[in-house]
């Protein structure tokens, strides 16, 4: 358990409050600009972490299949990021002195 604890919080991953005290799972908690709230629960029982991103779960218990999916979590774009930014970006080029 403690090799998945601490490859989350290498990640950025947050502990909730209170993970001392429950002893069956330990929650930690992500937020990424593109996708929002990630959340890894680290299971005692399953020896693996559940993965809650974008409404959806999956379950790891490879290291390697969790750092792909990671890395792909936090390199998707949204298309609604995509024009946010965009018109962020024209805003701020139209009032440049030229």
């Amino acid at each position: 358990m403690s090799m998945f604890r601490s490859y989350l919080l290498k990640n950025d991953f947050w502990a909730k409050k209170g993970n001392e005290n429950n002893n069956q799972e330990k929650v930690f908690i992500k937020h990424d600009s593109n996708v929002g709230g990630i959340y890894a629960i680290i299971q005692k029982d399953n020896r693996g972490v559940r993965i809650i991103a974008d409404g959806e779960e999956y379950f790891f218990n490879n290291f390697d299949k969790l750092d792909l999916f990671l890395n792909q979590l936090s390199h998707k774009k949204d298309n609604f990021m995509k024009i946010i930014k965009r018109r962020n970006l024209s805003n701020k080029l139209r009032t440049l002195d030229i």
